[in-house]
């Protein structure tokens, strides 16, 4: 099916199969090693790729003759759309995409891109230059086959179902725009495939919709015009869309929407943005630019688009005088309770002189619900205590009484003075001044060091950890800690689709269950369904069980006699502890973690049963360290990538982490077979090489199952 749709394009454009290709597969929502792999097919086979979707020509125009070629006389003219539209070279190139695609005799488009990139725009403008009646029908995660086929209202004190859009756009030969449309559960946009597929579709009410002319009443005929034009997210994170294309792409002439380019993206706000100087609108332009790398780099997760950009652009516009620091606040202001990536951004941000992290911005943004204002402490300093603890946790301000209080004097708390440490019990801080700080005698201040240290070397004793212990994790643990923050993030999206509303059967109210039809008649009560949480019942929930995740490390002598090289050991520990951070707490996954060194091909370092506290993590550090360290020299990395796919079971994620010092014992990517086993994800990923050593072995594992990684920043 799909290579139709190449066909019918290629035989009008036979120069542009690449850029074809590249949108019937939509490679730019393919992961990174997927759309490596389907390049090196394309390459192989001579079909020249284009450098990148997102460059594209600044003088690109519009065919006139294929405008000319498709444009109709409406019916309605009402039903045109007419939007603004600021016309610029980069939408125009998908605009001739499409236009070309229609042309062909395509009935169905899947156009895809990013929320924010302009595809309803797109749509919208180049529907109104041709001059087609639109259709349109915004799809939702309760969208059922009847709303999607009927659309009731009430007259006269009774519902009436009228004909929906999509029956009026097939009767009239119009053009169906279906917004959201992986929103809507899968099973009920597939009706759409029969429909394309077949010319035929049955209506709830009895009638059919089919191509050809029919005297039978209950045959709607389907105009030889009627066209569907579908927009989509890309499916998963961030927006948590269904995987549409994978359900039904093969019926769809596929498109894609890229993020808008640099000149395309200037033409945009300059024209929102009479009001605003020129250096200022490149900068945003810049700005931009920029998060559109951080994305597709992963630094951040969601695809900041023209639509932001343009806010910015209005406030700027009508406020003037408010800065850019002020209108950036309309867009990230509710990034900023993500503190991992508040700081993601402000890197981006400060680059251009705006700070995001300021403490007056985000006062201004928030009202600050964990500041409270000035305080003025009631009693005058004393000696430094602990506290009493409020067994109703009631907030206090300005005392000395309660440990937890906030802006006063002498016990453990927050914004006061002269207490031995902080301690937040949740509440609005209330801050004193530097003036009233200074009244603590050296005396108190003294006490007070005592007492904070005191409590820990108490804590720390609790964790089984000395001060150096302590210093030596928390160092590690720094230098990963925006890789955990990635990581994390990332994987918030098998979260939120296991929150996923669903159908709940069994229902006393809501949509008849067709598939309990004969119970209805029978009497039974409990024959209907309708949307809400799975949490809601439990009955037919299945509870997917854990991923298993096999970390698998080299702990060979190299990676000790070459850290000084490469700090190969250093990344090690890094990724190790990252790991064992992101999935210690996380009840969806199963962490273990085997080294391998000279002296054996299996050592168990971390399994589910393992309690990942700051103490245990730090031993499983200190043993991959003293193993480096006093193992004999040798290698068994193969023979460790082999014990691990044999006993990992289907759908397991297998991640070896080595340096690329096999060489030497005449290992060649041959004798790494085992990492294209067909049932087990498993990856090899090299930190260390001497030389070329790694990325020549890289390139010669197939299927993507190796990469190179020197930097900590990208381990996630």
């Amino acid at each position: 099916r799909k290579m139709k749709h190449i066909c019918r394009r290629v035989e009008q454009r036979p120069d542009e199969l690449g850029k074809i290709v590249q949108n019937t597969l939509m490679m730019s929502f393919l992961p990174d090693r997927e759309r490596r792999i389907v390049e090196k097919c394309l390459s192989r086979c001579r079909i020249e790729l284009n450098d990148g979707e997102y460059t594209q020509a600044c003088d690109y125009v519009l065919d006139e003759e294929l405008l000319v070629s498709c444009r109709r006389t409406p019916l309605n003219p009402l039903l045109v759309p007419n939007p603004r539209f600021e016309e610029n070279p980069g939408q125009a190139q998908v605009m001739g995409d499409i236009l070309e695609a229609h042309s062909v005799g395509e009935k169905a488009l899947l156009i895809s891109g990013y929320q924010g990139v302009g595809k309803n725009r797109i749509v919208d403008f180049l529907l109104s230059i041709l001059n087609c009646e639109r259709e349109y029908l915004q799809l939702h995660r309760d969208t059922t086959i009847q709303s999607l086929t009927l659309t009731p209202s009430v007259e006269d004190g009774q519902i009436v179902y009228h004909d929906s859009p999509l029956v009026r756009a097939a009767k009239h030969g119009r053009i169906l725009v279906l917004d959201e449309a992986d929103k809507a559960p899968v099973y009920v946009v597939a009706l759409l495939k029969g429909l394309i597929e077949d010319g035929q579709l049955s209506l709830p009410d009895g009638r059919i919709l089919c191509y050809g002319d029919s005297s039978d009443p209950e045959v709607v005929s389907i105009h030889p015009d009627f066209r569907i034009w579908t927009l989509t997210n890309p499916a998963g994170f961030p927006f948590h869309g269904n995987d549409l294309a994978r359900e039904m792409a093969d019926v769809f002439s596929c498109h894609n929407v890229p993020p808008m380019n640099m000149e395309s993206h200037k033409r945009i706000l300059h024209s929102y943005g009479n009001n605003v100087q020129p250096h200022i609108i490149d900068k945003i332009i810049k700005i931009w630019e920029d998060l559109r790398v951080a994305h597709e780099s992963g630094t951040i997760s969601y695809p900041f688009s023209v639509r932001e950009s343009v806010n910015v652009m209005k406030h700027l516009n009508t406020y003037p005088n408010d800065g850019v620091e002020d209108a950036v606040e309309n867009v990230i202001a509710f990034d900023r309770l993500d503190k991992g990536l508040a700081k993601q951004l402000n890197g981006v941000f400060g680059r251009y002189g705006i700070n995001i992290l300021k403490e007056d911005a985000a006062n201004k943004t928030f009202g600050r619900a964990n500041q409270g204002g000035i305080s003025t402490p009631k009693t005058r300093t004393s000696s430094p205590k602990y506290g009493k603890v409020d067994p109703d946790n009631t907030p206090h301000v300005g005392g000395n009484t309660w440990a937890g209080g906030t802006g006063g004097s002498d016990t453990a708390g927050l914004g006061g003075r002269g207490g031995p440490f902080r301690l937040d019990a949740g509440h609005p801080v209330h801050q004193i001044s530097e003036k009233m700080k200074s009244e603590v005698s050296e005396e108190a201040q003294r006490r007070a060091r005592e007492m904070a240290e005191e409590a820990l070397e108490k804590k720390l004793k609790e964790l089984d950890m000395g001060k150096l212990d302590w210093s030596r994790y928390n160092d590690l643990q720094t230098q990963v800690e925006d890789q955990i923050f990635q990581l994390k993030y990332h994987l918030k999206d098998l979260k939120k689709r296991s929150e996923e509303r669903i159908w709940l059967k069994n229902q006393a109210t809501g949509e008849l269950d067709e598939n309990r039809i004969v119970d209805a008649i029978s009497g039974e009560r409990d024959v209907f369904k309708r949307r809400g949480n799975p949490d809601e019942f439990n009955n037919d929930v299945l509870h997917s069980e854990p991923v298993t995740i096999k970390l698998v490390v080299d702990i060979s002598a190299s990676m000790y006699r070459f850290n000084g090289y490469d700090n190969r050991l250093q990344r090690l520990l890094e990724a190790t502890l990252m790991m064992m951070e992101v999935f210690r707490d996380d009840r969806r996954f199963k962490l273990y973690i085997t080294g391998h060194s000279g002296s054996s091909a299996k050592i168990p370092l971390v399994d589910p049963e393992t309690d990942l506290d700051e103490v245990t993590q730090l031993r499983v550090l200190e043993c991959m360290v003293a193993n480096t360290q006093y193992t004999y020299a040798g290698d068994n990395t193969v023979e460790a990538i082999s014990t691990v796919v044999a006993e990992a079971t289907i759908e397991d994620l297998v991640i070896i982490i080595s340096d690329a010092n096999l060489e030497r014992y005449q290992i060649t990517a041959d004798d790494l077979a085992p990492l294209q086993s067909h049932n087990i994800q498993a990856h090899l990923i090299l930190i260390g090489s001497l030389g070329e050593e790694a990325n020549d072995l890289t390139r010669s594992i197939p299927n993507e199952r190796a990469q190179v990684c020197f930097q900590s920043s990208e381990l996630p």
